[in-house]
């Protein structure tokens, strides 16, 4: 019995979609902005079930249930059903903003100094950054702990509850004008977090976040920027 073009085409549209449907149900890593030394994933852009360092997946069930049904965090569920959640997207835009703000205020103070206080002889026009960065914000799903050096996982239930950073990493190793190196700086965020390593006793812990990108002229002293943001840290 010979079988027709229309139906051998039939099936194989039929086999294409099932391998489809099953390779997207295989859980893939937790990427988020890539990049990032002490953070991985993002619950914006994410998976809901993509895996973390152990290659488990990310407990998005435990997080809802634990949101449902305790005191957990602060607010009941039916406090949090009365209140009218704030869309994620208006949120990364206005932490976006706030950070270009505070860019664009220091570029101007800078200036101004420039321009009250050097002399004619003095060059003038320095850029207000002299290595080259790039920023954006995440909703990171695991970090690693500043106070125990394990891996945490950072709660993240879209989109009732969300903890948005705004991260700034360079994009040169080299300055534009001062012989130099660009060196990544951090800031320390406290996070809700569960915690796969040692348990804090408050739920939260701190995880270094980029914050920018500095010029260390080529024969400068170094020094531990991550070293020193960690001893600025109180113990939980």
């Amino acid at each position: 019995m010979a079988i027709s073009k229309n139906t051998v085409f039939a099936i194989i549209t039929v086999l294409i979609s099932s391998v489809t449907t099953a390779l997207g149900k295989i859980p893939t890593q937790c990427q988020g902005s890539g990049g990032l030394k002490y953070l991985w994933g993002d619950a914006l852009t994410d998976s809901p079930n993509c895996l973390g360092p152990n290659d488990t997946p990310y407990p998005t069930s435990a997080i809802e249930r634990s949101f449902r049904s305790s005191n957990a965090w602060p607010g009941s569920s039916r406090q949090g059903r009365a209140r009218k959640t704030i869309d994620p997207f208006i949120t990364q835009k206005a932490l976006l903003a706030a950070h270009e703000y505070s860019f664009d205020s220091a570029s101007i103070s800078r200036t101004a100094r420039a321009a009250n206080v050097s002399p004619a002889s003095t060059c003038t026009g320095t850029p207000s950054r002299l290595c080259k960065t790039r920023y954006n914000t995440t909703a990171p799903m695991y970090g690693v702990s500043l106070t125990s050096g394990q891996p945490v996982t950072i709660v993240q239930k879209f989109p009732d509850l969300l903890q948005q950073v705004v991260f700034e990493v360079c994009e040169s190793s080299e300055c534009d004008v001062v012989r130099g190196e660009c060196t990544q700086t951090y800031v320390p965020y406290l996070f809700l977090v569960i915690p796969l390593g040692p348990v804090t006793l408050t739920g939260q812990d701190y995880v270094l976040v980029e914050s920018g990108c500095v010029c260390r002229p080529k024969y400068a002293s170094q020094n531990n920027q991550e070293a020193s943001a960690m001893a600025s840290i109180p113990r939980l």
